[in-house]
């Protein structure tokens, strides 16, 4: 960024510009590049935040100005660049604006996930005139239609196969509505424009400022923006497997600068807790764009908070509702050691953070139930075959003990832990090895009754899951001896000393 600003002071000014990162970084770079430009230029620079047609943008720039010595523009968000991987994502926000309208009422929300919808299409080579609406729709893949990132955070397998038939007839209707309200979207001759743009098919001191969260590494105008030193990828925010996020780096320095208050490490480190949220579950965990915003809200009102001084940790916990991320494998993974304190408090953490409490919860109460159908599969088992209990080697378990808990059982019929991954079978086979007998019995109608509370036999749903959290908790946080000394003694004659 610094390199780029001293050559556009040093005169070297490109007429295309292009900062990708996430949106909270990236605007405020690219707003620097246009200040910088149009000083330069002496004019005062134009801001398009998701512009319907980037056509009648460029036409714009492509006319000498009677008014101004130069035009420059910055435009957020146009996903003009973006790739494949995040199509999906442009199929949820145009789900957004559904259901469709009349043509003459296309305007606003609805008006912005058409072009959206556009946008897809055209990402994936279709061409959204060419053909009847329910045609170009029908050659999306059945994967973006299915859901992006954001969207399987909360269904990890996405829509089912009838959501994503009726969505696919609901996209239909919003494109038609689009086509006869004369919506064309981002054509490929915008793509087009751009590289001739890029090439200096521009009056002079005029030029276009991109800033966006997403832009395809390999098309060839990104390479060349690079190459050219007019293109900047900023760090990425993103939680590492430790859950420790990375990259915040210069998004507080951008607010540091802003409101001129700094914010302690303890301070940070909480408040990215409380506020950040990733895309993935795995692999790359990219902060949500909406969330790297509420981290930047909540930042800016503490530093109104703090004044001069700088933002303590106890200011974040008293001024910012936690509603971070909360792994819901770390309350089972608590609730199996029997740390029944932290598996409530992070359940209730998983609740209060939700975007859909109640998906959230059946969520994951389905993965509780499965958790206890597999406590009770591994007791009886155990109890059945005589195979060890407390193996904590999950290395000797997977090789000694695990084939004989998945093989069939002594009756003939398949054992309930077929398929299921050695580390999980792992987890629940500690957790069943410190689990009473008696409890392990009782699971299943304990989790049947939680059902039926959650669906309608009780006004509170959190009381009835809480309650079986606890009740599990209590049973297995008393260690339970090996199974070798759990062995009766023979009986002996004298008095004991």
């Amino acid at each position: 960024m610094e390199a780029m600003l001293r050559a556009i002071a040093n005169g070297e000014r490109q007429p295309l510009y292009l900062v990708a990162g996430d949106r909270e970084i990236a605007e405020p770079q690219a707003r620097r590049i246009a200040r910088a430009l149009a000083e330069a230029a002496g004019c005062e620079p134009e801001v398009r935040i998701r512009p319907d047609s980037l056509a009648t943008l460029l036409t714009d720039l492509r006319t000498v100005s009677l008014f101004a010595p130069a035009k420059v523009v910055l435009a957020v968000d146009t996903a003009v660049l973006a790739d494949r991987a995040s199509a999906a994502g442009l199929i949820d926000q145009a789900e957004q604006g559904l259901p469709a309208p009349a043509p003459e009422a296309l305007a606003g929300k609805q008006r912005r996930a058409a072009g959206r919808l556009i946008q897809a299409l055209r990402v994936f080579g279709i061409d959204p005139l060419a053909a009847s609406p329910e045609a170009a729709i029908a050659k999306l893949p059945d994967w973006a239609l299915a859901g992006g990132a954001g969207l399987r955070k909360k269904k990890p397998r996405g829509r089912p196969a009838k959501a994503r038939g009726a969505l696919a007839g609901d996209l239909a209707a919003l494109l038609e509505a689009a086509r006869q309200a004369g919506l064309v979207g981002f054509a490929e001759g915008d793509l087009a424009e751009l590289e001739r743009l890029a090439e200096g098919a521009v009056p002079d001191g005029h030029a276009l400022v991109l800033a966006e969260p997403s832009a395809a590494a390999n098309h060839p105008l990104t390479a060349r923006l690079a190459a050219r030193g007019a293109a900047v990828f900023l760090a990425r925010i993103e939680a590492g497997r430790d859950g420790v996020w990375k990259g915040l780096g210069p998004l507080v320095q951008e607010l540091q600068d802003a409101t001129g208050v700094g914010i302690e490490r303890d301070a940070l480190a909480e408040l990215a807790r409380r506020t950040l949220k990733s895309e993935r579950d795995w692999s790359a965990r990219q902060a949500r764009p909406e969330a790297t915003s509420r981290f930047a809200a909540e930042y800016r009102k503490l530093a109104s908070i703090a004044g001069r001084g700088r933002i303590t940790q106890a200011q974040v916990v008293n001024s910012v509702q936690d509603r971070g991320e909360q792994d819901v494998w770390q309350v089972l993974g608590a609730l199996g050691e029997g740390r029944g304190g932290e598996a409530l408090g992070r359940y209730r953490r998983l609740i209060a953070g939700a975007e859909d409490e109640i998906a959230t919860r059946l969520s994951f109460f389905a993965l509780l139930a499965g958790f206890c159908r597999q406590l009770t599969a591994v007791s009886g088992i155990v109890q059945l075959t005589g195979v060890a209990a407390g193996e904590r080697s999950y290395y000797r378990f997977k090789e000694r003990l695990a084939p004989a808990l998945q093989a069939d059982l002594p009756s003939g019929e398949s054992s309930p832990l077929r398929g299921l991954h050695p580390f999980r079978l792992h987890r629940a086979y500690l957790a069943a090895s410190r689990l009473p007998q008696a409890m392990a019995s009782r699971l299943p109608w304990l989790v049947l009754e939680t059902e039926q509370r959650i669906k309608g036999e009780s006004r509170d749903a959190d009381a009835a899951i809480s309650q079986l959290l606890g009740r599990l908790a209590r049973a297995l946080s008393v260690e339970r001896p090996p199974a070798a000394s759990r062995r009766r003694r023979p009986a002996t004659t004298g008095h004991r000393r």
